[in-house]
């Protein structure tokens, strides 16, 4: 019987990715959206842990949902580099690097393909187009070893709960993860992953102490008291977990918690409108997708902008996005939501059409 899913879960799901597509686009409101935007998502994997099965099975459908995708994710990018420089998605050419954070592509061979899939496989860098998927590349580093670190517990503790002394082991890798930042090492992507898995934790946490029944006015008020946190730490400091950089430990949790309460009482108080639940609830399940290809989608607008103003090709190139101010963002935005989103339609009517036959 398939495992019912919670309809506030997908709806925060669907929030949170609207957030990281608004993050990446140019939105005006970026600095207050990375806050929390990437930790809600470690948080709600941490809500929804469990070792039912055992680890075995729990590090095998980890390596399907997340490990995979990752790495042909990355490999697709790989493969197309050369069509894409000839569309000028990449460019080779020099004059990309006046534009902040470009950099220049070269073409790859086949050597190419294989060597870097290789690189993939163990999360050995990544692609520019598959930049935002180092937040796959992490929440699997965290879960296994969250899993890994919970059986170990349950043996030594003969069933005992272990919430405190995983509290203890997250707190520690917060601090190591905090000095790795400061001090830019993060090879394999195992300074954010220390970093992140005490959200992971804090995920747990919630899902044991979050009461369900909660009036509408108390929500309204927790929601606008969240929102007026946030709006307090945007001016005392910054959280920018893709390069695990944040101003303190203590500054990530209080802003990762604000940011739990806001979405999960938007998400609780948009539930009685069917068709806000349901559009949040359906991008909520196309997360994977549109993790992976938001970039790419929003080359559709650039291109659009540039054949509009007459701008030189090779800035189709530029990243993620090259049209900024007024409302571009709200272009970038709906690009990287909706053809994501019809990819991933036509990918499943391809499997089921296959599968059928």
């Amino acid at each position: 019987m398939a495992k019912q899913r919670d309809p506030v879960i997908d709806s925060m799901r669907g929030i949170g990715i609207v957030l990281m597509v608004l993050g990446h686009s140019g939105f005006p409101g970026t600095d207050f959206i990375y806050l929390f935007h990437m930790a809600l998502f470690f948080m709600l994997s941490g809500w929804l842990f469990s070792l039912r099965g055992g680890p075995v099975h729990f590090i095998k459908r980890k390596a399907v949902t997340l490990w995979l995708p990752f790495v042909l994710a990355n490999t697709a990018f790989t493969v197309l580099n050369n069509l894409f420089l000839q569309l000028n998605i990449l460019t080779s050419d020099e004059r990309i690097l006046q534009v902040p954070g470009n950099a220049v592509t070269t073409p790859v061979t086949v050597k190419d393909v294989i060597g870097r899939t290789v690189h993939w496989c163990v999360f050995d860098g990544g692609t520019q187009l598959g930049g935002a998927m180092w937040f796959i590349q992490a929440l699997f580093q965290v879960s296994i070893l969250y899993a890994l670190v919970e059986f170990i517990l349950q043996r030594l503790l003969h069933g005992a709960d272990t919430l405190l002394p995983q509290g203890l082991f997250s707190g520690v890798l917060l601090w190591v993860g905090w000095r790795c930042g400061l001090a830019g090492w993060n090879v394999w992507g195992l300074g954010i992953a220390a970093s992140c898995y005490c959200l992971f934790y804090l995920g747990t946490v919630l899902r044991r102490t979050t009461r369900e029944s909660i009036p509408t006015y108390q929500r309204c008020i927790f929601a606008a008291a969240a929102f007026a946190v946030l709006l307090i730490l945007e001016r005392l400091g910054s959280v920018g977990l893709a390069g695990n950089g944040y101003s303190s430990p203590i500054f990530l949790l209080v802003a990762s918690l604000a940011g739990w309460v806001l979405v999960r009482e938007a998400a609780c108080l948009t539930a009685p409108l069917p068709c806000v639940r349901a559009a949040l609830a359906y991008l909520g399940r196309a997360t994977m997708p549109i993790v992976i290809l938001h970039f790419l989608s929003f080359k559709l607008v650039t291109w659009l902008g540039l054949l509009a103003t007459g701008g030189e090709p090779y800035l189709l190139a530029a990243f993620p996005i090259y049209f900024t101010g007024g409302a571009w963002w709200l272009a970038y935005t709906a690009a990287g939501l909706v053809l994501p989103l019809a990819a991933n339609a036509v990918y499943k009517k391809i499997k089921n059409t296959v599968l059928a036959h």
